[in-house]
């Protein structure tokens, strides 16, 4: 494969004769403050094979909208019909044939540019394409973009033309029959800007159905579109060739000044838009016209239906489940290794705070007359394991809950195989995290050395770190960055209160006595009291005269717990976290429908 950009194209084969895109009719409405409010007014159009078409259009026209609703990310509350090559085809086989690169892609930030390629790659294109036929689409992209001299950095040190070109790669290893772009030049320069309309416009003459919204493109940018489709409130303003523009809008009167950027020209046109201007009311019913003319003379029947990219019966990803599990595995497992603050948080924070806090209760565990210090150390013990762990992951998942969702309504995987390489990735990190932490503090406090003992201390640890695990990511998921580190503390003080520490459980008045039962934190101090306390241990060695708390039992009375609870501790953490993986598994599906 050549590394001439202009030679380049990638080996796997589009459709024959190309793919040209029909949409008849499409309207889009959304609840807005109790209204309806119709964002899409019956807008039909055309998008040919070969051609890189600029979608143009002043704020709040539907620019946006009608890629996000044309590319299939948008669903609910949509009519029309999406026709491609003449044929109405199902939502699966769509969205094979489609990709879309939003204005901004979010990157996960410490996996470099070629393995972002590969991964893309491992999860986009049947596992009957051979691995050395994948490594030689994605030398293929990386040239064809010009990104060899960072193929090999982290996304996170990427440029914004490098970062731009970059999810345009992403969607370009599964060579995509149609392309959709919104404002991709956004935020670059203009040189950056040139390059990337450039590649796309190769991109279109390799025999690519190429759309993309521009936002005030220069006059020099401009010449690189073929097409140019205008949107106005919702409405098709123009669709044709760059070279009718001008010649269309002089006949409804309206006259473009000599050396006048066009693009310029239509916006201020379409910015003045009112249903009531004569002039402008009749190049938009013109324009309309003329593609419903257009259209009839490209499809061959009529369809009536209103149903938008009705579901399909095939496989939905080219690859199987496993497949996504085990690659996504790998891709998680890398940028957790790869974060420094979050390896630091995870396991050298452990320790360290282990240390601290073993030196500070310091051979409390096995002295009668600090069982109530060693108590407190029970609770210290948990808060830390719950806001360690918890923190951990709202601090990083929000960021890759962008990625999730744009990889999964790009096709790249399923809800469910992405839930479950998650859970396993970061099993093993927290897991590691509190068991140092639990046998570094277990022994500098002086707990009694007994093997059964250590292994009931440390399975309750393991539970807990395992339930926090699983509430940060759901706060992760819900809540953006700025707000899940106030939401996970502050819902987390109720649990707390009701634990038995603060307040007995028999002190409680009889309407919070309830509350006990379903706090997390009452499961698990009393595992950790039961561990330390419990199991047939009858006395707790005394280096005074006389100790109150010598025999285990005043221990269990004065916290008003009874004997043998350990296992319906461990059962309550279980059904928790039972619980709690089923609401994560919701939060991801209601991620995604808040952005369907």
């Amino acid at each position: 494969m050549s590394a001439d950009k202009n030679s380049i194209e990638i080996t796997i084969p589009l459709m024959q004769g190309g793919t040209n895109l029909h949409f008849q009719n499409i309207a889009y409405q959304v609840r807005h403050q109790k209204e309806d409010k119709l964002l899409l007014k019956n807008i039909s159009g055309t998008f040919r094979t070969g051609r890189l078409t600029a979608v143009l259009g002043p704020s709040g026209a539907g620019k946006s909208t009608l890629l996000n609703v044309l590319s299939g990310f948008k669903t609910q509350g949509v009519s029309g019909n999406i026709i491609v090559n003449n044929e109405i085809i199902d939502r699966q086989r769509y969205r094979q044939l489609v990709a879309y690169t939003a204005q901004d892609v979010t990157l996960l930030p410490n996996i470099t540019l070629r393995e972002n390629l590969h991964y893309a790659a491992d999860l986009k294109l049947a596992t009957n394409v051979p691995l050395a036929h994948k490594v030689e689409i994605v030398n293929g992209v990386i040239a064809l973009l010009g990104l060899q001299k960072c193929a090999h950095n982290q996304s996170q040190v990427l440029s914004g033309g490098e970062k731009k070109r970059l999810s345009i790669g992403l969607e370009l290893v599964s060579n995509p029959a149609i392309m959709f772009f919104d404002e991709p030049t956004s935020g670059l320069d203009s040189v950056s800007s040139f390059q990337v309309i450039s590649y796309m416009k190769d991109l279109a003459r390799q025999g690519r159905c190429v759309i993309s919204v521009i936002h005030q493109p220069s006059s020099e940018l401009l010449e690189l579109f073929d097409d140019i489709y205008v949107v106005v409130d919702g409405r098709c303003m123009y669709q044709g060739s760059l070279d009718e523009l001008i010649p269309t809008f002089a006949e409804a009167g309206f006259h473009c000044p000599p050396y006048y950027n066009r693009a310029d020209f239509v916006l201020k046109i379409a910015s003045q838009y009112d249903s009531k201007c004569a002039e402008v009311e009749k190049l938009m019913v013109k324009s309309e016209k003329s593609v419903s003319a257009s259209m009839n003379l490209g499809i061959q029947r009529e369809y009536d239906s209103t149903e938008f990219l009705v579901e399909g019966r095939g496989p939905q990803y080219p690859i199987s489940w496993w497949n996504q599990f085990t690659t996504l595995i790998r891709r998680t497992t890398l940028g957790t290794v790869r974060n420094p603050q979050l390896m630091g948080l995870r396991f050298f924070g452990h320790i360290l705070f282990g240390f601290t806090i073993g030196f500070v209760f310091h051979n409390v565990g096995d002295d009668a007359s600090k069982v109530l210090s060693n108590i407190s150390l029970l609770i210290a013990f948990l808060m830390f394991i719950t806001f360690a762990n918890a923190m951990t992951v709202i601090l990083t998942f929000p960021l890759e809950m962008a990625v999730f969702v744009r990889e999964h309504k790009s096709n790249y995987y399923s809800v469910s195989a992405y839930y479950f390489s998650k859970l396993v990735a970061d099993f093993p990190w927290m897991l590691s995290g509190v068991t140092a932490f639990q046998l570094i503090m277990y022994f500098l406090s002086g707990q009694l050395y007994e093997t059964d003992r250590v292994l009931m201390f440390w399975g309750i640890c393991a539970l807990f770190g395992w339930l926090a695990q699983v509430y940060g990511l759901i706060a992760g998921c819900l809540f953006p960055i700025e707000v899940s580190p106030f939401i996970v503390p502050a819902s987390i003080i109720p649990a707390l209160l009701f634990s038995g520490f603060f307040i007995r459980y028999n002190e409680l008045l009889d309407f919070f006595k309830p509350l006990t039962l379903v706090s997390y934190f009452r499961y698990g101090f009393e595992g950790l009291v039961q561990a330390t306390y419990g199991h047939n241990r009858t006395e707790v060695g005394c280096g005074e005269i006389f100790c109150y708390y010598r025999k285990t039992s005043k221990i269990l009375e004065a916290l008003h717990m009874e004997p043998n609870r350990y296992w319906t501790d461990v059962l309550g953490l279980s059904i928790w976290i039972a619980f709690l993986h089923i609401v994560l598994y919701l939060s991801l599906r209601l991620r995604l429908r808040w952005n369907r």
